[in-house]
C-alpha cells in the first residue's frame, strides 16, 4: 500500500507571489508594469496587508519586481538579472569541493562555443562595446577597481554577443565565478589583460574563429595560471584547502579549491 505524506498548504505570501509570477509568464503583466496598488492588491487576493507585503518581498528577492517607497511608489515588474543565480552557484561549488581546475574546464569547453556564436551574430554595437572596455582598462590600468569592472564586462558583452540566450548565461555564470576569485593584479597585469582581450577582439572582427579561439584560451590559461601561483597568505587569493588530483605517471599533485569570496566586486 502507498502511503502519501500530508500536503502543506503554501502560505499566503507564496500564493500571491505565485500568482504574479503566473500572470508575468503568461504575458499578461510585463516589464515595466507597475502592479495594483496594495489597498488594491489586498482586495484582490482577499489578504491580510502583511501577507500583500511579504509576497512582494519575495518577488522583490527573485529579482522579479522594484518596491518603490513613498506616495507615488509601489511594485513594478523587472527582468531578473542572472547574476542573481551567481550567489547561489558560488556557494554550491564552494560546498562541494570546486577546484580552480573545475572552474577553468568549465570555461575552455564553453568558450569556443561563445567566440564562434559571437563572429556569426555580433553587431557593430556588440563590438563597440567590448571595445570600450579595453580602451577603459588602458586608461586606467593602476586602478584596480576599474580593471575588474571592465574586463568582466567584456566577457559578459562577449557572451552577450552571441545572441543566444542560453549560452550567454551560462557564459556570464561562469565568469562570475572567476569574479568571486578576486583581482588584485598590478599595472604590468591590467595592461596584459587589455592586449589579450584586444587580440581577441581584432580575431573577432576579422571572422577567424581560429585565431579567435586559441587567443581566448590562452588567456584563460594565464588567469588559472595567476590564481594558482598566488601565495595562500595573500589577500587576493586565500586559498583554504587543496584536494589531489591524479597526473600522468601517477603521482599526485596538489589541486588549488576555489578561495573563500571576499566580495562580488567584477574581476579578469
Amino acid at each position: 500500500m502507498v502511503v502519501f505524506e500530508n500536503v502543506k498548504p503554501l502560505k499566503a505570501a507564496q500564493v500571491i507571489a505565485q500568482r504574479i509570477r503566473d500572470a508575468v509568464l503568461a504575458g499578461t503583466l510585463s516589464v515595466g508594469d507597475r502592479l495594483p496598488t496594495e489597498r488594491d492588491l489586498i482586495k484582490q487576493f482577499g489578504y491580510s496587508r502583511a501577507a500583500v507585503r511579504e509576497g512582494l518581498r519575495l518577488l522583490e528577492a527573485d529579482g522579479l519586481v522594484t518596491v518603490q517607497a513613498g506616495r507615488n511608489g509601489g511594485a513594478v515588474i523587472r527582468s531578473p538579472e542572472p547574476d542573481r543565480l551567481v550567489s547561489t552557484l558560488d556557494m554550491i561549488l564552494r560546498l562541494q569541493s570546486t577546484t580552480i581546475h573545475d572552474v577553468h574546464e568549465a570555461q575552455r569547453l564553453i568558450e569556443p562555443l561563445v567566440i564562434k556564436l559571437a563572429i556569426e551574430n555580433a553587431t557593430p554595437s556588440d563590438l563597440a562595446g567590448m571595445r570600450r572596455t579595453i580602451e577603459q582598462i588602458e586608461l586606467n590600468p593602476s586602478d584596480p577597481e576599474a580593471v575588474r569592472v571592465q574586463s568582466n564586462l567584456f566577457h559578459v558583452l562577449l557572451g552577450e554577443a552571441t545572441h543566444n540566450n542560453v549560452i550567454g548565461i551560462m557564459s556570464s555564470l561562469i565568469r562570475q565565478v572567476v569574479v568571486q576569485m578576486g583581482y588584485k593584479g598590478d599595472e604590468a597585469e591590467a595592461l596584459t589583460i587589455a592586449r589579450a582581450h584586444r587580440r581577441m577582439l581584432d580575431a573577432i572582427e576579422a571572422g577567424d574563429v581560429g585565431a579567435a579561439t586559441r587567443r581566448a584560451l590562452r588567456h584563460l590559461d594565464a588567469t588559472e595560471c595567476v590564481l594558482h601561483s598566488r601565495q595562500p597568505g595573500q589577500r587576493q587569493d586565500p586559498v583554504v584547502k587543496r584536494k589531489a588530483a591524479k597526473t600522468d605517471g601517477g603521482a599526485s599533485q596538489p589541486r588549488a579549491k576555489m578561495p573563500r569570496r571576499e566580495s562580488r566586486a567584477s574581476s579578469r
